[in-house]
């Protein structure tokens, strides 16, 4: 089991979804808490984001890393497929 830190960023993006929307990426995320690397659709990014996993969600992705060590997912980013990769901070 995973413990999960989503960013205030990724938590904000994710409120001004749909109510259906947001069902589906919840259900994603709380699927990563019993281990993310078992998700089918997982990538890892390369470049900039190296490192970095993400899996696609309708139109939506949602970039993440895991500390093994710890056994916590790190949510840094959920955006449309267009913009989340723009902004790396």
């Amino acid at each position: 089991m995973y413990a999960m830190v989503v960013h205030r960023r990724a938590a904000r993006y994710l409120r001004k979804l749909s109510q259906d929307q947001q069902v589906k990426i919840k259900h994603v995320l709380t699927q990563m808490k019993n281990g993310p690397l078992g998700l089918s659709g997982i990538k890892s990014m390369v470049g900039d984001w190296a490192g970095y996993r993400r899996i696609r969600v309708g139109n939506v992705r949602i970039i993440f890393w895991i500390d093994e060590l710890k056994n916590v997912v790190y949510v840094d980013h959920i955006g449309p497929r267009g913009d989340v990769y723009k902004n790396k901070a």
